[in-house]
């Protein structure tokens, strides 16, 4: 067995994959959304969305693109409207 395939029992991990599950089932198919969007979406504190969506894009359940905002630039995040075929 892996080190990334062991089960995480710490409360951390447990709220992390909460909060990973919750984007994942609230997130709109095929619509890009800010960090501060989705973090509205799922009523959470922004600090930790931004991790939560760059773990979801390193797994390949979310895209990712950047953009330019009214600010400067800014990174957009959406669920695809198919799932992505993993190579196993």
């Amino acid at each position: 067995m892996k080190m990334t395939e062991r089960a995480v029992n710490a409360p951390q991990g447990v709220n992390a994959r909460r909060v990973e599950a919750t984007i994942i089932e609230k997130m709109p198919t095929d619509t890009w959304l800010t960090v501060t969007q989705t973090s509205r979406l799922i009523r959470a504190e922004e600090d930790r969305t931004r991790a939560r969506l760059n773990r979801l894009v390193r797994e390949g359940k979310i895209e990712r693109k950047r953009d330019r905002g009214n600010q400067g630039e800014v990174y957009l995040f959406r669920k695809p409207s198919a799932p992505p075929i993993s190579s196993k």
